[in-house]
C-alpha cells in the first residue's frame, strides 16, 4: 500500500504538467491564429499534441523510476501513465468547454466555417460535388452538438488514448531488478 499514494501523487502532478502544456499549445495556436484546417494541418497539430504528451509522460516517468531506484513493474508504470493522461485530458476537457463556452463561443463556429470554405475551394472540380455537399452536410450536423458534449466526447476520447498509451509506454518503461542483484550486500546473492 505504501506504492500506491506516491504513484498517485506523482502522476497528478505529471498530469497537471502535461495539461498545463496542452492548454499553453493551444493558447498559442490561438494567438497565432493558427486553426486546424484543412487535410494536412489538423493531422500535424494532432501529431504535434501527441508528441509532447508521450514525451512530457516519458520523461516525469523515466524520473518517478529513477526516484524508486530505478526499477517500476508494468502495473505501476502503466497506472502511473494512465493517471497522468486521464488527468491531462481531464484538465484540456475543461478549459476547452469553458474557453468555447464563456471565452470565445465563436471559436469553433469560425472553425467549421473555414473547414467548409476550405472543402469547398480545394475539392471543387477533384470531388464529385455530392460528395462535397455530403461532407458540408455533416460538417452542418456537427454545429449542432452542445459544447458540454463536445467535451465529454473530449474527454471519452482522451480517456481512450491514455488507455492506449499508458499500456504502450508502461510495457516499454517497465523495469525489474536482475535476479541475483542484491542491493543491500553490492554484490550477487
Amino acid at each position: 500500500m505504501e506504492t500506491k499514494h506516491p504513484i498517485f501523487s506523482a502522476a497528478l502532478k505529471t498530469g497537471l504538467v502535461i495539461g498545463s502544456v496542452s492548454i499553453a499549445v493551444f493558447l498559442i495556436q490561438y494567438v497565432a491564429g493558427i486553426k486546424p484546417v484543412g487535410i494536412m494541418r489538423p493531422i500535424l497539430i494532432g501529431l504535434f499534441g501527441f508528441a509532447v504528451s508521450v514525451t512530457l509522460l516519458v520523461i516525469y516517468l523515466k524520473k518517478y523510476r529513477g526516484q524508486s531506484g530505478g526499477f517500476i513493474s508494468f502495473k505501476d508504470a502503466f497506472l502511473y501513465g494512465f493517471i497522468a493522461l486521464l488527468v491531462s485530458a481531464a484538465i484540456s476537457s475543461v478549459f476547452n468547454f469553458l474557453f468555447i463556452q464563456y471565452f470565445d463561443p465563436e471559436y469553433t463556429r469560425s472553425i467549421i466555417e473555414a473547414q467548409k470554405d476550405f472543402m469547398e475551394n480545394y475539392l471543387s472540380g477533384k470531388v464529385p460535388d455530392e460528395s462535397i455537399q455530403d461532407a458540408l452536410d455533416g460538417i452542418d450536423e456537427s454545429m449542432n452538438v452542445s459544447t458540454l458534449k463536445q467535451s465529454l466526447n473530449s474527454l471519452i476520447f482522451g480517456s481512450v488514448f491514455a488507455l492506449i498509451v499508458s499500456l504502450i509506454v508502461g510495457a516499454v518503461m517497465k523495469r525489474k531488478p536482475a535476479i541475483f542483484d542484491d542491493k543491500n550486500t553490492g554484490g550477487v546473492v
